[in-house]
C-alpha cells in the first residue's frame, strides 16, 4: 500500500469512528419506555412505548371496554387514571380507577290496599337508593386505592308501573306495580295491591252515611262489655276504617266525617281521607 492509498484508508476509518459516535448518541437520545397500563382487576390492558422525556398520552386506550354490569343492579365503568408523572423518564405502571354504582331497595311502600279507583300509586315509604363508590388517586396505608363513597336518595326519581288506580284496578280489585329507577328498564320492586271501595259501608246498603256510624257504635258498645260482637261476612273488615284491628268509636267518626262531606259536595275520597291521619 503506497502512502495515498493508506491517508485514504486513515481517512475512511475517522469517518466511520465519527459516524458511529454519532449513531450511538442519537439512539440515547430516543430511548424509549416501557408505560404498563392496568385495569380495576390487575390485568394488562396496554403497553405503551414512551420516547424519554415525553408526556403520556393515555388517550389511545380504549376505556370503554371497562364499562359493564356486575350484576341488574350494579354497573361499574371508568372514572380516571391512577398518578403518573407529566413527562415519563423510566418504566412506569398505571392503573385505571373506577366508579361503581349500585342501586338498592331500602323501604316498601306502606299503602297496599285502596278504598277507590280514584288516583295515582301511592308510593309513600319506598326508599331507593344509589350507592356510589368512586376510587381516588391516592393510596392508604395499605397500598390500595381510597374509595370515595356517597349514597344517593332517588325514590323521587322512580316510576309506578301502572301509575292510576284506574289503570291498575281496570279489571278486577287486585293489581301487580312494579317500580323502575330512573333510566332502568328492570324493576326494582313488584308487590301486590287491593281495593275495597266497600269500606265504612257497614250496613251493607250501598252506602256511606250516618246508619253506618250507629252500626260501628252498636259493635263497639257490645266489645266494651266483655262479648264478642257478631258480624255478618266482611262486615267486621268494612268498620274497621283506620286499620288499626278493632271497631271502635274512631272508625264510628271518621264515617261521621266522611259523611258530612259528602252531604255538603266536598272530597269523598277515602284513601285521601285517611292519608296520615289515623284519628279523626
Amino acid at each position: 500500500m503506497n502512502k495515498k492509498q493508506a491517508l485514504s484508508a486513515l481517512l475512511a476509518a475517522a469517518v466511520m469512528c465519527s459516524a458511529g459516535a454519532y449513531g450511538t448518541a442519537n439512539a440515547e437520545d430516543t430511548a424509549a419506555h416501557t408505560v404498563t397500563v392496568y385495569d380495576f382487576d390487575g390485568n394488562v390492558m396496554a403497553t405503551l412505548n414512551v420516547s424519554d422525556g415525553a408526556p403520556l398520552d393515555l388517550n389511545t386506550v380504549d376505556t370503554s371496554v371497562l364499562e359493564k354490569h356486575l350484576d341488574v343492579y350494579t354497573q361499574i365503568g371508568f372514572s380516571s387514571w391512577s398518578s403518573y408523572p407529566e413527562t415519563v423518564t423510566e418504566d412506569i405502571s398505571v392503573y385505571a380507577l373506577y366508579k361503581k354504582m349500585t342501586i338498592s331497595l331500602d323501604g316498601k311502600p306502606k299503602k297496599t290496599e285502596y278504598y277507590s279507583k280514584e288516583g295515582n300509586i301511592d308510593l309513600s315509604g319506598l326508599k331507593v337508593t344509589i350507592t356510589v363508590d368512586k376510587q381516588l388517586p391516592e393510596k392508604d396505608e395499605l397500598g390500595n386505592f381510597r374509595i370515595d363513597n356517597e349514597v344517593l336518595s332517588i325514590e323521587s326519581k322512580c316510576t309506578a308501573v301502572p301509575a292510576t288506580l284506574e289503570e291498575a284496578f281496570a279489571s278486577g280489585m287486585t293489581a301487580n306495580v312494579k317500580v323502575y329507577p330512573i333510566d332502568s328498564e328492570k324493576e326494582i320492586l313488584s308487590y301486590d295491591i287491593s281495593c275495597f271501595p266497600e269500606i265504612g259501608d257497614v250496613d251493607m246498603n250501598g252506602a256511606v252515611n250516618a246508619s253506618d256510624a250507629s252500626e260501628i257504635l252498636k259493635f263497639y258498645s257490645i266489645a266494651s262489655t266483655g262479648k264478642t260482637p257478631v258480624y255478618k261476612e266482611g262486615q267486621q273488615k268494612r268498620a274497621d276504617i283506620d286499620r288499626n284491628g278493632k271497631v271502635d268509636s274512631n272508625d264510628a267518626s271518621i264515617v261521621l266525617v266522611y259523611y258530612s262531606a259528602a252531604s255538603t259536595g266536598q272530597d269523598t275520597n277515602m284513601d285521601r281521607m285517611l292519608a296520615g291521619k289515623q284519628k279523626i
